[in-house]
């Protein structure tokens, strides 16, 4: 079981319903039964195809961040080590 994923696919979710969206019929909505996203919230895994199609039918995209923040250009400079980069 994957908490990131499971805790996505519920994000996904609650946004849904904050739009009136049931889990049902968004699930119908990105081309999956109820059956298989209730199975795959509980798992905590979904294809990334479908965790993308459920993300576009409630208005949101997927996007990859860095794990760690990366030092900005001013906070380089400051430290003298801009050019380093």
């Amino acid at each position: 079981m994957s908490k990131p994923i499971q805790h996505l696919i519920e994000t996904l979710v609650e946004t849904a319903k904050e739009q009136g969206i049931s889990q049902g019929e968004l699930a119908r909505r990105a081309g999956l039964t109820a059956v298989g996203l209730s199975k795959a919230k509980g798992r905590g895994d979904i294809r990334a195809s479908s965790l993308a199609a459920l993300a576009r039918e409630v208005g949101l995209r997927l996007t990859l961040a860095p794990d760690q923040p990366q030092p900005s250009a001013v906070q380089d400079i400051k430290a003298g080590a801009f050019f380093r980069r």
